[in-house]
This record gives structure tokens, sequence and C-alpha cells, in this order.
């Protein structure tokens, strides 16, 4: 099911057939549009989930990283580790990998020292969001 903020996205920008009929796009503005988002949440395929695509600004380059956020590049593969144990949630970090600034997050892991790695929850994420967003 999508998160509140790909659904937010979906009612503010209906999806609607591209120009050549083979694909489907957010209008933006009259000369923007974009390719159609695919929540995180909502399967195994992913292209700008906007809840997804606020934790990567939490640990993106270019900008002062808030204490608990480290970010690391090869090339052009971005990792990011948030540390998220003192905010409520089971695990000790959330550790996120994507290519480039493209749309798609390629892996996100919450891990622990005691626990297998596994997905965070829509929740998991806000939380994280609203925490980093106030340490700014």
């Amino acid at each position: 099911m999508k998160c509140n903020l790909c659904k937010q996205f979906f009612k503010k920008y209906p999806p609607q057939k591209d120009i050549d009929n083979t694909g489907r796009i957010h209008k933006i503005e009259q000369s923007h549009s974009m390719s159609e988002i695919s929540c995180y949440f909502d399967g195994d395929h992913n292209w700008d989930c906007q809840t997804i695509n606020k934790i990567r600004d939490i640990c993106y380059e270019g900008q002062d990283l808030p204490n608990g956020v480290d970010y690391q590049y090869c090339e052009d593969q971005k990792y990011a580790t948030i540390k998220v144990d003192e905010i409520g949630i089971n695990a000790k970090a959330l550790w996120v990998t994507w290519y480039k600034n493209r749309g798609r997050t390629d892996a996100m892991w919450l891990l622990d020292s005691y626990e297998k790695p596994r997905k965070p929850t829509k929740e998991e994420c806000l939380k994280i969001i609203d925490y980093y967003e106030k340490e700014r």
C-alpha cells in the first residue's frame, strides 16, 4: 500500500499518458513532467517514492550531514548509514544505497546486532525523517 506522501503526490499530480502513448507521466508544470512514481511500500519496484526521497535527503552529499549520518560513494553508487537506535526503532542503523541521483533506491535495510537485516516500515521511515528534520 502506498505511503501517504506518494498518495498526496498522486492526488496533486495524477498520472497521464505521455505524448507518445508509451508510458505514464506526472505533469508538474506546463514544461516539466516526470516518469510515473512507484512507491517503495507498494511492491518490489520503486521509483521516486516520496517518503524514501526524504530519507535520501537526510544523507545526501553536498550538505552538512546531521550527527549520526555517514555518507559514502564509489563512482556513481551512493551509500548511507543513518543511526536510529536512539529514536525508538528496534535497530542500530538504517543502511541505504542508490545509483546516481535517479529515482530508484536499490536497497534499504534496518541493521541490528542480534537480528537479521530487515526492510523498514512506513512508520519507521517517518520516525527517522521526523527526528533528522528536527536535527537540521
